[in-house]
């Protein structure tokens, strides 16, 4: 059985390879076969792959069952750093890539760390997330304390 974690993009399902060191070299070959055929990309030094298909998790099972590829299918498990009153260490970082590079990710728009989240994976992604769900509490307790 190989154990992927699913991280949906604009247009395509990237999946990480939990379990990559302990799958042999034919179901290797099988995902590598698997993500060609639908327009995607195995990357063997990232333990990673992606297909041209954004859907559920429930669908992309099936797709894979009827390939004869036994998974299992997680939601990525994220660990923010934001609880309470406690800011994101990165708020007073430095972005260094995009259109807003050089600019402190505690100054981004909502917007952009929307993109970042959604169009990225690994740690920019869960720094965008920590500040989103960082600044949700804020305004929150902000309403809280106008009641």
């Amino acid at each position: 059985m190989v154990i992927l974690e699913l991280r949906q993009k604009a247009t395509m399902a990237d999946f990480f390879i939990k379990n990559f060191n302990d799958l042999d070299e034919n179901a290797i070959q099988e995902l590598i076969e698997f993500a060609e055929t639908r327009g995607g990309f195995f990357r063997e030094d990232l333990k990673r792959f992606s297909i041209r298909k954004r859907a559920s998790i429930e669908y992309l099972e099936e797709i894979f069952k009827r390939s004869g590829i036994d998974v299992r299918i997680m939601e990525p498990q994220h660990v923010f750093r934001s609880a309470g009153n406690m800011p994101p260490k990165e708020l007073d970082e430095t972005i260094n890539f995009g259109k807003y590079k050089g600019e402190k990710w505690g100054d981004l728009p909502p917007d952009y760390l929307m993109w970042i989240k959604g169009a990225m994976q690994g740690h920019n992604a869960d720094i965008a997330t920590s500040i989103i769900l960082y600044r949700k509490e804020q305004e929150k307790r902000e309403k809280t304390d106008q009641s």
